[in-house]
């Protein structure tokens, strides 16, 4: 009795064992199938593209700044209001500058006729005139000189009292705002044409011969979330630069739709891709599913095929030959 029963627990530690090993084998398959990253042959686009980052900046853009100090005499616009080409916008108290402007112009008078006086004293003496005579002709005629270039430089303060706008724009930026104030030469105020903005992008040397102008741009501004804009390339830089990390770039200038510029600020950000290549309607998979020219395909026997590729974008690549669309594989 107790040699039937001892073979009988023996018998059942077995089962026992293999229904264990069943049910750890099938818990360690599911488990790997779950690590198991796969991926489907879909038909669609692959675009080779560059992505840089950039700005938005403007072709006409003019700061007008006061060629000299003085009293503001008056302020006739506001930050962001619309102007026209010829327009005054602010302007100095002229009085002073008006006095200064006819000082200057009585000095050169004296200073004209006192050449002159020195002049006729000496017009007898061109094969014999002095050392000091010659001395005291080219000093008053340099110092004639020097008062009408004092005297030119005070009417052109006179004229530059107002300062006007170059061509039609927006203000976007004045140093004052208050008549009376004391401003100096770096004070006046900026306006902008904003029909002339732009989207300004570095790209690499090494790309810039992969570059045309024409090409499509897709231009996404950070200003506006989710939506995209389609400019294009409008014009590549002659001279190259070096970008904020050390490397060497050139500027291009890409341009926005039409419907687009009422939207625009200047100095927003965000990021262009240039597209360089597009292929529509083809097969098309991860870039990572792809190893050495070879795909995984998924399920139990894990076989490997050879497949050939065509453009490749940063995540996707076209699929010339090898898979059928539907076909699931392996991205290790």
């Amino acid at each position: 009795m107790k040699k039937f029963l001892s073979r009988r627990n023996i018998i059942l530690l077995v089962i026992a064992g293999l229904l264990l090993g069943g049910w750890w084998y099938q818990s360690k398959s599911k488990s790997k199938s779950k690590d198991i990253r796969t991926a489907e042959v879909t038909r669609g686009t692959v675009e080779e593209v560059i992505s840089v980052s950039g700005e938005v900046k403007a072709e006409n853009k003019a700061i007008l700044n006061f060629p000299v100090p003085g009293k503001l005499g008056y302020v006739k616009v506001s930050e962001g209001q619309k102007v026209v080409k010829g327009q005054a916008l602010m302007g100095l108290d002229s009085r002073d500058i008006a006095v200064a402007e006819v000082a200057a112009y009585y000095n050169y008078l004296a200073a004209d006729a006192n050449a002159k006086e020195v002049e006729d004293s000496v017009k007898d003496h061109d094969k014999d005139e002095t050392f000091a005579q010659k001395n005291d002709r080219v000093a008053a005629q340099t110092a004639r000189d020097k008062a009408y270039d004092a005297w030119q430089t005070a009417k052109r303060a006179y004229i530059n009292t107002s300062l006007v706008a170059p061509f039609a724009g927006v203000v976007t930026s004045l140093t004052t705002t208050v008549a009376g104030d004391t401003v100096g030469v770096t004070d006046g105020l900026t306006v902008v044409d904003p029909q002339g903005l732009y989207f300004e992008i570095e790209v690499d040397e090494s790309d810039i011969g992969k570059i045309k102008p024409e090409q499509p741009v897709q231009i996404k501004l950070d200003a506006f979330a989710g939506e995209q804009f389609e400019g294009k390339l409008d014009k590549i830089g002659f001279e190259a630069r070096l970008s904020t990390t050390g490397a060497t770039v050139f500027p291009v200038w890409v341009v926005f739709p039409e419907t687009a510029m009422e939207m625009l600020r200047l100095g927003m950000n965000g990021d262009a891709e240039i597209v360089l290549q597009k292929r529509e309607n083809v097969l098309k998979l991860p870039i990572e599913a792809i190893v050495d020219g070879e795909v995984t395909l998924a399920g139990e026997l894990a076989q490997t095929v050879k497949v050939e590729t065509g453009l490749e974008s940063d995540t996707e690549v076209e699929i010339t030959s090898g898979l059928q669309e539907g076909a699931e594989v392996v991205i290790k």
